[in-house]
């Protein structure tokens, strides 16, 4: 039976886990308070790793991070602005190559996941949004986790604002962006009350409308730019979980009837913008799932998702090298030409020799 490990990197917890036989079927979870020393946190992660056996790895964290295998910095969380946080070398932290690893966004991790394990027959798209103490956005397109330049950083996109708000948002950067909005520091600032308060507000507190707007107009966005089968909304601001209608109102309000399908235009919206099946899991499995890509070997969606020994099968699987089989299609091609060519050739003697004959 396959053993998966998992690391998932958060702005408030850092968790571990394993799970055995599929990723969701977790064994085993600990949950670490994210410190702003990069190194003692990577350490005590470091140490729970080397107390287990397992047969993969996969880590996905906060970012900005670096997922491009071909990079120097392949593995690193990069320019957060996260005290303690830049620069940091995680996957050479966690990793001793003893076992494939693959490293990805804690958004792209569990939008991957809810493709792989909860997307219906025929799809091939899924948007995964997590509302916390930031706001994140993991694509997978066309069934691959969204890299290119880097990976989606759609939080901090600054959206269409409701008639009437002129809360400034607190993102450092983006000012009132979504996150800087709708996360827990916004929400907080917005309320004047600290962030563990805000579990106590009530379901009518005017706080929600603006919120579910603004986690509406990212939703409205990545309809008109990605065209995901499915948006996933999942954090712990979901916990309240009258924003999930709130959001599907506003998102169907700010598209104005301008995309045409049921999944915005029906009451089949309640099962386009949904809660994660994994529910406050949903970070945790996308990290097992990056494991069992790892040990699967899907270069399509990891590049270096291989054994630390080159050209060793390791725990994933064998790639095949090109070549062989393109020869000999290549060879077959020639040989039929040619046997053509020889085909007509004949028949042009065949035909001269007959009209020679006529003369």
């Amino acid at each position: 039976m396959t053993i998966y490990c998992g690391v998932e990197g958060g702005g408030t917890t850092w968790r571990v886990a394993i799970a055995e036989g599929h990723p969701s079927n977790i064994t085993e979870l600990e949950v670490f308070p994210t410190l702003d020393n990069a190194s003692e946190q990577l350490a005590v992660i470091r140490k729970w790793l080397d107390n287990h056996k397992f047969d993969t790895l996969g880590i996905a964290t906060f970012g900005p991070i670096d997922p491009n295998p071909k990079s120097s910095t392949y593995g690193y969380i990069t320019t957060t602005p996260k005290p303690g946080w830049h620069n940091v070398d995680v996957v050479g932290a966690l990793s001793d190559g003893s076992v494939p690893v693959a490293f990805d966004t804690d958004v792209n991790a569990p939008a991957l996941a809810e493709y792989m394990w909860n997307g219906a027959e025929g799809e091939t798209s899924c948007a995964y949004i997590t509302v916390g103490t930031g706001i994140g956005v993991g694509l997978v397109v066309n069934g691959k986790p969204i890299h290119g330049l880097l990976h989606p950083e759609a939080g901090h996109l600054c959206l269409q604002r409701m008639a009437g708000d002129d809360f400034a948002g607190v993102d450092e950067l983006f000012g009132a962006s979504v996150e800087g909005l709708a996360a827990t520091p916004g929400l907080a600032a917005r309320k004047g009350c600290e962030r563990s308060e805000l579990a106590n507000l009530s379901d009518d507190d005017p706080i929600w409308e603006p919120t579910a707007h603004a986690l509406g107009s990212l939703c409205a966005s990545l309809v008109l730019v990605a065209s995901p089968e499915r948006i996933v909304l999942s954090g712990g601001v979901l916990n309240r979980t009258i924003l999930y209608p709130m959001t599907r109102k506003w998102t169907r309000e700010l598209l104005h009837g301008y995309i045409d399908h049921p999944k915005v235009t029906t009451d089949a919206i309640d099962t386009y913008i949904t809660p994660s099946n994994f529910g406050q899991r949903a970070g945790i499995v996308g990290a097992l799932t990056l494991a069992h890509v790892a040990l699967e070997g899907k270069r399509e969606h990891f590049p270096a998702a291989v054994s630390a020994k080159e050209g060793s099968q390791g725990h994933g699987c064998a790639v095949p090298k090109a070549g062989g089989d393109e020869n000999a299609l290549r060879f077959v091609q020639l040989v039929s030409k040619a046997a053509a060519i020889l085909t007509l050739a004949a028949a042009g003697i065949t035909m001269s020799k007959a009209l020679l004959g006529r003369c």
